[in-house]
């Protein structure tokens, strides 16, 4: 009888766990492409040892407006851990058209060109609503 009960108490801890689950998920929801709008953004340079490590790859990162539209908050959602602490002061420095939902998501794609350069080029291009682009030539081998 004990074991009965104690089971029972188990599969209804484990049921009330499982189905939190989806329920926080449902209430951050996803972000629509509509509810980002970009006001103002800053460049941003491929950062140096990430460039010189040949490393590449894609940073996503949430963040939360004030009523104004401006960044007071970052985090990195994912991506390569030499990437984001570049992503996440960038981001501080951008502007959105304020949302009901006061965040925005950007996604930043970091990229490598075959192409050699004695300064190492870095390029930085946004595409509408929230996708950058930062590609870097191959730093010349002296």
């Amino acid at each position: 009888m004990k074991t009965n009960a104690r089971n029972t108490v188990l599969a209804i801890a484990f049921l009330a766990a499982i189905s939190s689950t989806p329920l926080r998920a449902t209430q951050e929801g996803t972000i629509s492409d509509k509810e980002i709008k970009v006001v103002d953004f800053a460049d941003l340079e491929y950062p140096a040892l990430a460039r010189t490590a040949h490393i590449q790859g894609i940073v996503v990162v949430r963040a939360n407006l004030d009523d104004k539209g401006k960044v007071v908050e970052a985090v990195a959602i994912s991506g390569t851990d030499v990437l984001i602490p570049a992503c996440l002061d960038n981001a501080k420095k951008w502007r959105f058209q304020p949302n009901p939902r006061k965040t925005v998501v950007i996604v930043y794609n970091f990229r490598m060109t075959s192409a050699v350069s004695k300064s190492g080029c870095s390029h930085f291009m946004l595409e509408a609503p929230n996708f950058a682009t930062i590609t870097s030539c191959v730093p010349e081998i002296r």
